[in-house]
């Protein structure tokens, strides 16, 4: 199977814990689980990464300098089933934004986390590039994500 360079991701997840907790812990406890030293801005500066309610729901990284940079905006939610936001870390959200959804459903005695990470084809050059990156830096970073969650 060939992969194209627009093509949407898609990762999958098991989580030994409820939809209504696993949705909690992406959304109210990101700091916990994002690798902020890796997959950051502010990289060794950084002091948190959160979504917060300003002017809608965003998710904005934190620096200990109290630099602020957003990430994205969510787009529509229904509690403890998906969130979907833009995806523009470190770039104006006009700046070409990808989008990210991340559904919550109930399987057996926990949940199956789907993200689906598309918007690729909107994308010019490098950007359009990075779509490798995240399709091999997911994995790891829904891995720690049901480490906290579980």
């Amino acid at each position: 199977m060939t992969v194209t360079a627009t093509e949407t991701i898609r990762k999958e997840i098991f989580v030994d814990a409820a939809p209504e907790t696993a949705f909690r812990v992406f959304t109210e406890q990101t700091a916990a689980w994002w690798p902020l030293q890796k997959y950051g801005i502010f990289l060794e500066d950084a002091e948190t990464v959160v979504f917060e309610d300003r002017d809608g729901w965003r998710l904005i990284e934190k620096a200990k300098d109290g630099r602020e940079t957003e990430w994205g905006e969510v787009l529509d939610y229904e509690f403890a089933s998906r969130v979907r936001f833009t995806w523009h870390p470190g770039r104006d959200s006009d700046d070409e934004p990808t989008e990210i959804e991340v559904t919550f459903t109930a399987d057996k005695d926990g949940t199956l986390v789907v993200l689906e990470h598309r918007g690729w084809e909107n994308l010019t050059g490098e950007r359009r590039e990075s779509r490798a990156g995240y399709d091999n830096g997911w994995p790891g970073v829904l891995e720690q994500f049901r480490q906290v969650a579980e």
